[in-house]
């Protein structure tokens, strides 16, 4: 992978922030937009402090510095292990599947960048698709763990077999697996497309266990991103990968041409139906 490639997609944060006490959670815009609801829910609704940033724009939210992808030192620690909690959120739309994803090379980057933190353990949030549950199972929320976070804390895969999986829940789980780091999966049942509130707060009651944190779980707390302006947004994204197309070992079906829109996949079914058969094939992901 070349220099320039890294140098592209540099993260701007001090890694001494993350401990051999730290659990670092992580979060997404794939199937429900469960993964980004669910640690804005957690940022909106608990005392964070913005301390790592990635992207060409930023803002203040709440008396923070934050980005499209935003690090957070959460102000709480754990009630039975006292570990630190950091966040690895996606504070606006930035898809994982369907028709705009970020190419996979963006993702094994930032999976790679994340990993070489060395935290004690890794919680990625992320949804699954509904229509791939057995009709048999009456538990909305898998689990998977690599055989190291099972190791340590006895959490043992509900993750059904022959699934696939995409984008930064692959290739945390298999960067884990491969060079041993305890890192756990939370992927709730979900609508594909749309913003899947009620898939979310089941995410969220789940990591509630795992942390043995009060995450606020009644009700969730969106975050309002209409204070952005569409236009400059996707000129600024655009900047961010002007250069993928000179990058070796990018993502060959990525089109810069035909790059995402990251505030559609709020929006709901409606909007990638009127790609047609020019869509993503979401067959290839069941």
């Amino acid at each position: 992978m070349s220099n320039k490639f890294i140098f592209m997609n540099q993260m701007t944060v001090d890694p001494s922030w993350v401990t051999g006490d730290t659990t670092v959670l992580l979060g997404f815009t794939g199937y429900g937009s469960v993964g980004t609801l669910v640690l804005n829910h957690i940022i909106e609704k608990m005392d964070v402090t913005s301390i790592g940033f990635w992207g060409s724009i930023s803002w203040y939210h709440k008396g923070n510095l934050e980005t499209p992808i935003t690090i957070y030192k959460l102000n709480q620690n754990s009630k039975k292990n006292s570990e630190n909690i950091v966040l690895v959120s996606s504070r606006i739309p930035i898809p994982v599947v369907g028709y705009d994803a970020m190419p996979d090379a963006f993702w094994r980057w930032l999976s790679h960048e994340i990993l070489s933190w060395k935290a004690k353990r890794y919680i990625i949030i992320g949804g699954l698709r509904e229509d791939v549950r057995s009709p048999t199972d009456d538990s909305w929320v898998a689990l998977i763990p690599t055989p190291k976070y099972t190791e340590l804390y006895g959490t043992k895969r509900t993750f059904r077999d022959n699934l696939s999986m995409k984008g930064p829940i692959s290739f945390l789980l298999t960067e884990g697996t491969a060079y041993d780091y305890p890192v756990l999966a939370i992927l709730s049942y979900c609508n594909t497309f749309d913003m899947d509130n009620d898939a979310a707060l089941m995410a969220l009651k789940e990591l509630e266990k795992h942390l043995d944190i009060d995450l606020k779980s009644s009700k969730l707390e969106e975050f309002d991103t209409s204070f952005l302006e569409r236009e400059e947004f996707e000129k600024d994204i655009e900047e961010d990968f002007e250069d993928y197309d000179e990058v070796e070992d990018y993502d060959e079906d990525f089109d810069i041409d035909e790059r995402f829109d990251p505030f559609r996949s709020y929006k709901g079914n409606k909007d990638f139906r009127r790609y047609g058969e020019n869509g993503d094939d979401l067959e290839k992901y069941k």
